[in-house]
């Protein structure tokens, strides 16, 4: 490493091309880097959906889902597996675990699920895929007085226009129906010509198609007869005669060529409107997408229909560029700050390169992230605000023993590669341990975690290329100074003044006031301790009463919010569409009287949509101002509309979310078994029993009103016609439900052709009674000839965890009245203690949030346990010591006491990004300790006093610490002080760090010399004399030092002759002695050192002194 770091230091030309290939390389990644909001979070989930057409969810359950939990629940690798049965469909999702090759056991799931013999004829194709997160760049809503087909007509052209640009490849047309043809058979007209309906569709797949008719002398052969619209199918032949006679389907049908037979529909602002959701693909990039757009909407390229508008909705570009335009400028103003506080501390040229380390340290960053699959959004451009203070500090400790190196009179290259070789060593693993406290943020499970992992791949990466500026590049910058000229004969004179001023007002503080404080801290190290000991328990309590409140998930302010309105399952859209009117209204007056109260407009715009999921469900999401320069939270303003909407009737749930990552409820618990009537008289039981509770409040379960259902079964009649069961099942089931007879292509877009009877009929029991069967010998039956038909009620969902029934109970919880915390220890006691007692067969678990909650802090403590070992590993290493990386270790906590303090100091709570901040403390609290204590070990090599050691390590480190400190706080302070909605969720991280490095210098300036004093009592106790127990020297013993009581020459006149003082002397006391005899102005030839290293800075401090005391003088002649 020496050889290294003096190779490039004399290679100037090396080093600076180093420099610019770093540079250049980051410049050319980043317009290479994806653009986006938040970071594109790849899914571990795999999804298994199973089409059960006509079939009640109790059936889908029994048929589908308990078979495939069954083959698939024993496959090494799946962490937990969840299904859900609907009506027509069931749900299965696995979770994969952490190290598991996803697409590896997609393909393990497949082969299983695919192997399942005997589901019955109507179960369709399972799909299996793996759950991805398309990123939605921007919406263009078309809205206006026209109808529905109209409307996605101009959709699909606006479509085809749009992909026809560069740049985009990736559009949906939402928020209207699919097209269909519909066939609705009439029962009279089946019975008048003795047709059935498995007859006809029979004859409709047989007439409607196109077919490869082989190849005659080389030339194909097709049969074209594929109807491709209603009117072909009208003309369809049903059955004809040799006489000519001919049934058409249009004499027994209705054909309808048009939308599907739902009620999907959405509005803008009161109109009629269709969407087109754009989508990012691979690295494009979202402002290049939202540009795109915006040019098309400013002059189109074809005719848009008067009275047509084409507006921009949830454009992620516009969010994008107000946070990291937000993020740019907080960086910018921490970075000018933490230079004017470099101008303070140290002088022009060498504030200037060590500040250079932060664009090349952070220009390597930009080079290696797209291979780490990074991106530049929200969480990785904070990740650089949040290593801005940190990365420079390697950079300060090594230019700052440069620094000194030069005051001592070694100039130049030598001076250059002797302050560089100097620190490197502890620099080096001060890095690398916090590179390892960063490291288990890499595997942090869950959604929060995915979302995080841009930090310590961001953090990691920069660390990793200041420690190469820092060591190859910085040495050789600094290595052409041949002169060490005063600050008054620079050329920056007022600053040059300034810096003089500062520079001995500080080296009197350290005389003055550190010196003393820090011999009194050794002389009470134990009450020391004591004090810091006492201040940890103080944190403990103040976390464990609650008077900082603990929040593991944060939002993060959004612009839209979004009302999610649901009723039981079967209600009518009628019903729904009047609650979304209602929602829609009350947004309309939230937004008028907010307006009214702020003078501004806070409510811009209003979509609704109805029928996304079912019938039952509707949505209203209304656009906010920007958070930027929005007043009220989006909370706030969710709250006073959740106000103006007030109680609708029959509803099952309202939720309205404000946020990009919507906040998941505080209590979330699952109740399982198999007795369904069980679970919901327990589901409601905890329900009850949370409502209990102060400041509980949305308390829900998972439980869905049950559906009216009829059961079918065969009577003795129709199994002596010759029908069985399954017969039966499928001529209802194709009657009532319909049958796709075919799929056609129009457009981009698969239209489905079905067969059913008309809606009146479908929906009348009455029909369904008096439908006819076909029996085997052609013939037609009353259904209630050959069946029973009874009535009962059904669960309308039906949910699975781990392959038990479930019902989740949920709540949320306001933390000014109650935490979490202490709702689940008082249900743990009681309610859920006596839940299998008093419910036999129930059990409970956490799920969601909570669930996640618990995973992610037992990793944390596994992981951080295993970082912990790594961190003593490393520092053994560089003190060749077992107890020394104890005792830095045993500082870590302490750090924390700041950023618990801040958090108190400003108000706010403690959450993930928090522990982050809390992360970064540490590192700092293990660099600035680890080298310290690595210089008080060189000390005592050179067989200087313990106390002296320590006394001179703390006045020697106390810059360089105090400089880290303050450049990490100026670095965070601009975002910690933001105002904006829209960076409240990353202050916390910023308060950590903020306050925890500030104690953090405390820490190592105070509590470490007090330690190491104390572990060397602890020594002496044992026995186990001179210094070989800490660090691999030579025993050496520890000379008796008198010191004079004269201040002015109280560190030159040792009570030890020269040839001693040469053998134990270190350059930092020679230099402090000489400057010490400058101040009294005589002494010029009576530096007692003859070695001519130590004789140059004894000569250096004797300058400083003499300028010091003739300024002085002349001050006072004045």
């Amino acid at each position: 490493m020496n050889s290294l770091i003096a190779w490039f230091a004399e290679n100037r030309v090396a080093a600076n091309l180093l420099m610019f290939f770093i540079l250049i390389a980051g410049a050319v990644s980043l317009p290479e880097t994806r653009m986006e909001i938040l970071p594109n979070v790849a899914s571990e989930h795999i999804s298994i959906t199973i089409p059960f057409p006509g079939a009640s969810p109790s059936e889908v359950e029994k048929t589908v889902i308990n078979r495939v939990e069954s083959s698939i629940y024993d496959i090494e690798g799946i962490q937990a597996v969840t299904a859900l049965a609907r009506e027509n469909v069931g749900i299965v999702q696995t979770e994969i675990k952490i190290g598991y090759d996803v697409n590896a056991m997609l393909e393990q799931i497949k082969a299983k699920v695919e192997g399942i013999a005997g589901f019955p004829q109507q179960v369709g194709k399972p799909l299996i895929k793996r759950l991805s997160v398309r990123v939605q760049a921007l919406k263009l809503i078309i809205s206006g007085p026209a109808d529905e087909h109209a409307l996605k007509t101009l959709a699909e052209q606006i479509r085809g226009s749009l992909l026809a640009k560069p740049g985009v490849s990736h559009i949906e047309i939402g928020d209207v129906r699919p097209y269909e043809i519909s066939i609705e058979l009439s029962e009279v007209e089946l019975h008048r010509y003795g047709l059935s309906f498995a007859e006809v569709v029979h004859v409709i797949k047989s007439s409607s198609l196109d077919s490869a008719a082989g190849a005659v002398e080389g030339i194909s052969v097709s049969v074209m007869g594929k109807a491709e619209d209603g009117e072909d199918y009208e003309n369809l032949v049903i059955r004809s005669d040799p006489s000519g006679g001919r049934i058409l389907l249009s004499d027994i049908a209705d054909v309808q060529d048009g939308f599907q037979k739902s009620h999907i529909a959405s509005r803008f602002n009161e109109n009629p409107a269709v969407s087109l959701r754009i989508y990012r693909v691979g690295d494009q990039s979202i402002l290049d997408l939202s540009k795109t757009i915006s040019e098309f909407i400013d002059a189109p390229d074809m005719y848009i229909p008067e009275g047509i508008t084409l507006h921009i909705w949830e454009d992620s570009s516009k969010y994008f560029r107000s946070r990291i335009n937000l993020l740019v400028t907080n960086a910018i103003t921490g970075f000018c700050l933490m230079v004017i506080i470099l101008l303070l501390f140290l002088r022009l040229r060498l504030s200037f390169w060590t500040s250079l380390g932060i664009p090349i340290s952070f220009f390597g960053a930009f080079w290696l992230l797209p291979y780490f699959g990074g991106s530049f959004n929200m969480i990785s451009l904070f990740a650089f605000i949040l290593v801005l203070g940190i990365v420079v500090d390697d950079a300060i400790i090594i230019g700052e023993n440069i620094y000194t190196h030069n005051r001592r009179g070694n100039l130049g290259l030598s001076g250059a590669v002797s302050g560089a070789q100097e620190m490197a060593k502890p620099v080096l693993f001060a890095v690398v341990t916090t590179m390892v406290a960063f490291s288990p943020l890499l595997f942090l499970p869950g959604w929060e975690g995915k979302l995080i992992l841009a930090i310590p791949v961001v953090v990691i990466c920069t660390l990793a290329f200041s420690l190469v500026e820092s060591l190859l590049i910085l040495p050789a910058h600094l290595s052409t100074s041949t002169s060490w000229k005063k600050p008054e004969d620079t050329r920056f004179q007022k600053l040059g003044a300034l810096q003089q001023k500062f520079s001995e007002g500080l080296e009197n503080f350290i005389r003055d006031k550190f010196r003393p404080f820090l011999e009194m801290v050794l002389r009470w190290r134990y009450a020391s301790i004591a004090i810091f000991v006492a201040l940890f328990l103080v944190a403990i309590a103040v976390i464990a009463n609650g008077w900082v409140k603990v929040k593991f998930f944060s939002e993060i302010e959004g612009d839209v919010a979004v009302a999610q309105i649901s009723f039981a399952s079967g209600t009518s859209v009628e019903v729904t569409s009047a609650a979304v009117q209602r929602v829609e209204s009350a947004a309309r007056r939230a937004g008028e009287e907010l307006k009214n109260e702020t003078g501004e407009e806070q409510i811009f715009s209003i979509v609704s949509s109805i029928g996304k999921g079912g019938e039952h469900r509707g949505s209203v999401t209304i656009e906010m101002a920007p958070s930027e320069s929005r007043t009220l939270s989006g909370e706030l303003i969710s709250k006073r509309w959740r106000e103006k909407i007030g109680v609708i009737a029959n509803i099952e749930s309202l939720d309205i979310n404000s946020t990009l990552n919507q906040s998941p409820p505080s209590i979330d618990l699952e109740l399982y078994g198999q007795n369904i009537e069980l679970l919901r008289t327990a589901s409601s039981a905890l329900r009850d029993e949370l409502m209990g509770f102060p400041g509980i409040y949305e308390v829900q379960d998972s439980f869905q009103q049950g559906k009216d259902e009829v059961y079918l079964t065969m009577k003795p009649a129709g199994r002596d016609l010759g029908l069985n069961l399954s017969e039966l099942a499928i001529q209802v089931r194709q009657a009532f439900h319909g049958t796709v007879v075919q799929s056609l292509e129009r457009g981009d877009s698969e239209m489905k052709v079905i067969v059913r009877y008309p809606d009146e009929a479908r929906n009348s029991l009455w029909h369904l009674e008096n439908m006819n069967v076909r029996l085997p010998n052609g013939r037609l039956a009353p259904l209630l000839t050959v069946a029973k038909v009874e009535y009962g009620q059904g669960p309308s969902v039906i949910k699975h965890t781990d392959r038990k029934r479930v019902i989740k109970v949920q709540a949320r919880v306001d933390e000014s009245m109650i935490s979490d915390g202490d709702v689940m220890e008082d249900l743990r006691a009681n309610f859920l203690h006596d839940l299998p007692y008093n419910y036999q067969g129930i059990q409970w678990q956490l799920s969601g949030a909570q669930k996640q909650k618990s995973e992610a802090l037992a990793y944390l403590k596994k992981s951080y346990l295993f970082a912990l070992v790594i961190m003593y590993i490393l520092m053994a290493t560089l003190f060749r010591s077992y107890s020394q990386p104890l005792m830095v270790m045993f500082a870590i906590p302490f750090g924390l006491i700041g950023a618990l303090g801040g958090h108190m100091l400003v108000g706010i709570e403690i959450t993930l990004w928090s522990l982050i901040g809390m992360v970064a403390v540490s590192g700092v609290v293990v660099n600035d300790t680890l080298v310290l204590v690595d210089y008080v070990n060189n000390k005592r090599i050179e067989g200087v006093p313990l106390e002296v050691a320590i006394r001179d390590a703390g006045a020697a480190r106390f810059r360089p610490i105090m400089l880290t400190s303050l450049t990490t706080f100026a670095g965070v302070t601009p975002l910690m002080l933001e105002k904006s909605l829209q960076a409240q969720f990353m202050i916390p991280m910023a308060v950590s760090l903020a306050f925890g490095v500030m104690f953090a210098t405390v820490v190592s300036l105070v509590l470490i010399p007090a330690a190491y004093y104390v572990l060397d009592d602890i020594k002496s106790f044992f026995g186990m004399r001179g210094i070989s127990h800490f660090v691999n020297a030579v025993e050496t013993p520890e000379p008796v030092v008198e010191v004079v009581s004269d201040k002015a020459v109280e560190a030159s006149q040792l009570v030890l002759d020269a040839d001693t003082l040469q053998w134990h002397i270190g350059l930092d006391e020679a230099y402090e002695q000489g400057y010490q005899k400058g101040l009294t102005g005589r002494g010029e030839n009576d530096c007692p050192y003859e070695e001519d290293e130590v004789s140059a800075s004894w000569e250096a401090g004797w300058d400083d002194g003499l300028e010091v005391h003739v300024k002085k003088n002349s001050e006072v002649t004045a």
